[in-house]
């Protein structure tokens, strides 16, 4: 999984906006790379929401690297997570599957395939199903020098304690760090 955060452990602020995140050149080369590891990218209702209204229409002709990260969202498998959604058909995004129920389940099946692996670009409550389910091999958080002070945790509900190691961390302009962390092993 990979997300934005601030300082203090917030994903969006109260209004659920994301005006504090900053990217540059070097944060979005990053996230192509990530994206050449996968294939299947996991998205909860809003994220696919907002993936939706923005990437199938985003230039994907050009040689720059937004136009590389818009052809590899827009050709990758969509598999969005969600309850309250009847349909992920959206323009030409027909490469998108709902999944409403098991979850483990569903993901069991995609890796047992042959393939890349999977990124998980979500909101808290799926990352926190995923979280306790025990399904996030790899916990990538950009975070951001920005203290919100309150607004929507990464982290809601979760039962156990997890142990993390810390296997990568990466400083960008703007004063955002890239710190990589994978569960323990025993």
């Amino acid at each position: 999984m990979q997300i934005d955060m601030t300082l203090d452990g917030f994903i969006a602020d109260a209004n659920e906006d994301l005006n504090w995140v900053k990217a540059d050149e070097a944060m979005n080369q990053d996230a192509s790379a990530l994206l050449d590891t996968a294939d299947t990218i996991l998205l909860g209702r809003r994220a696919y929401q907002l993936f939706a209204e923005y990437w199938p229409f985003a230039d994907t002709s050009g040689t720059s690297t937004a136009s590389k990260i818009a052809h590899q969202i827009n050709h990758a498998d969509k598999l969005v997570f969600s309850r309250t959604l009847e349909t992920v058909a959206w323009g030409n995004w027909n490469n998108a599957r709902l999944i409403k129920e098991n979850i483990a389940e569903e993901i069991a099946k995609i890796q047992a395939q042959s393939g890349k692996n999977l990124v998980l670009y979500a909101g808290a409550e799926i990352i926190s199903t995923f979280v306790q389910l025990g399904l996030v091999n790899e916990y990538r958080l950009r975070i951001h020098p920005v203290v919100l002070g309150s607004g929507k945790p990464l982290f809601q509900d979760i039962k156990h304690s997890i142990a993390l190691e810390l296997v990568g961390e990466k400083h960008y302009d703007h004063g955002v760090v890239l710190l990589r962390y994978q569960p323990k092993m025993g």
